[in-house]
This record gives C-alpha cells, sequence and structure tokens, in this order.
C-alpha cells in the first residue's frame, strides 16, 4: 500500500490509496452506504477509529508495564488464611 501525504493549513493531510483488493473496497463503499457517508468520509471514520484503538492498546501496555512494577516492588506476600481465619474466630 502506497500513501502519499500533503499537509494542509487546518492540519488536514490528503492520503491516496493506491492497491485497495476489490473485496476491501466493496466492503467500504457498501459500509458507507449503510451509515449514509461518502466513501472518503466512511474512510476517515474508520482511520480515527482505529487510531483511537492503537492509542488505547499503547495506553494499555504502558499502564500494564507500571503496574507490573509496582507488583514487583511490594516483595512477596504471606498467605492471608491465617489472618482470615483470625478474623473469623473474633
Amino acid at each position: 500500500m502506497h500513501w502519499a501525504l500533503k499537509w494542509f493549513q487546518n492540519g488536514s493531510v490528503n492520503i491516496t490509496l493506491k492497491n485497495v483488493p476489490e473485496s476491501t473496497y466493496r466492503i467500504m463503499k457498501r459500509e458507507a452506504k449503510k451509515n449514509r457517508r461518502s466513501l472518503n468520509a466512511e474512510m476517515i471514520q474508520v482511520l480515527e477509529t482505529e487510531a483511537i484503538e492503537a492509542e488505547r492498546r499503547r495506553s494499555f501496555a504502558a499502564l500494564r508495564k507500571e503496574l507490573d512494577r509496582f507488583a514487583a516492588s511490594l516483595g512477596p506476600m504471606d498467605d492471608s488464611a491465617p489472618l482470615i481465619r483470625k478474623d473469623r474466630e473474633r
């Protein structure tokens, strides 16, 4: 897939897609019609949705790393069963 970019003053970019599989084109065209959008608007929607999801996955991975580092800093924990039994006996 070849991407050609040209920046415009409003911060948007023109992208040229080449060699899009026919089946992908048909699906996108059908979805655009179903959603009452132009093919261009549908493609922008799909790209925006995927960009948001990609950022969410990246953020989640970073959060997971931070959580793992925190958990490792706690050290080993004792078995909680004796504490629970003692609390139940009160």
